[in-house]
């Protein structure tokens, strides 16, 4: 009876039953029966995705874990990497230079692993190929480092046997209590000069000092000039022998003859503003073979390679030279 619907009759004023047909019935059965279904798919999708077992957990934050570490290592590998170039391009451009010898071969550089395939059965494996990357880049940085090991033994005996040559090279900063933030203008092939107001080469390296602060000579050798120049002022060379010579300029006091043999670290003279001249500094070069080279590439008694990469970089962003 509770399942009976009425409808009201206004000609009898009453209610009427009405039995409806199991087509009628259905249609209206059909939408709940669609609702139904949808929710129950959307519910079992819901928790078929979301839901994972303890293990699955646990696995998923050992990877997640694994993944961070990896990223970390990475980074420090690529670290090692840069410092590792730096002291090969220091080898190859600065200490082999200063011995007479040429830089190593290309070819010897790039030593690979070489061998046998030691990670067959890593390959093997899924979800490695981050470790795999990993354990590839350790053996060419464990290569490298094996080769610029030998290559610093190598350096060292030559060293020993070229000791009086080492003695004679410009290797030391040649003004006292020196700091970066006092280097001026570097070696470069072109600077605005700042009295004749015209671009041309500066052939050495500017150290901005107080007048009077001592200038050194830079290694052993024989005063070769002592004079004084419309441009440099009063200027001082030496010469080491082995074709290097050393030139400081714009100096305010003489401390050394023509003739006189010094040795490195000794006074020879002060800073001055004579010459063409922006203010007191000293103007110092290296010259190899009457050809003039970067002064920086000698200082390796003074500075770090840290150090040395600072000083190249304050010199070069300096695009005004002090004569």
């Amino acid at each position: 009876m509770a399942n009976t619907k009425y409808i009201y009759d206004p000609n009898t004023l009453s209610y009427i039953p009405v039995n409806k047909s199991l087509k009628d019935k259905f249609k209206s059965f059909v939408p709940y029966l669609v609702a139904g279904v949808l929710l129950g798919v959307t519910s079992f999708a819901v928790v078929a995705l979301n839901f994972k077992t303890p293990t699955e957990k646990i696995q998923a934050k050992e990877n997640s874990d694994m993944q961070k570490h990896l990223k970390i290592l990475d980074g420090k590998l690529a670290e090692a990497n840069k410092t590792l170039d730096d002291l090969i391009t220091l080898d190859d451009s600065l200490y082999r230079t200063l011995l007479g010898d040429k830089p190593m071969l290309a070819s010897l550089r790039k030593a690979g692993t070489g061998g046998t395939d030691k990670y067959t059965e890593l390959k093997s494996s899924t979800g490695t190929s981050e470790i795999l990357d990993t354990y590839q880049k350790l053996d060419e940085l464990f290569a490298k480092m094996n080769v610029q090991e030998g290559s610093y033994k190598e350096l060292f005996k030559k060293t020993v046997v070229n000791f009086d040559r080492m003695q004679h090279l410009p290797a030391i900063i040649p003004i006292a209590n020196w700091d970066l933030k006092y280097i001026g203008s570097g070696f470069a092939p072109q600077r605005l000069h700042p009295i004749l107001g015209k671009v041309r080469p500066h052939e050495g390296i500017d150290f901005v000092a107080p007048t009077g602060t001592s200038v050194y000579a830079s290694a052993e050798g024989k005063v070769s000039s002592v004079r004084n120049s419309s441009s440099f002022g009063k200027v001082i060379e030496v010469d080491h022998g082995y074709g290097i010579i050393t030139l400081y300029a714009h100096l305010s006091k003489f401390k050394v003859k023509r003739g006189q043999k010094v040795k490195r670290g000794e006074i020879i003279g002060l800073v001055g503003n004579t010459g063409l001249s922006a203010g007191p500094h000293l103007h110092y070069e290296v010259h190899v073979n009457n050809v003039e080279v970067n002064p920086v590439n000698y200082f390796f008694n003074d500075l770090s390679p840290n150090e040395y990469k600072e000083v190249v970089a304050k010199a070069e962003s300096i695009t005004t030279c002090m004569e």
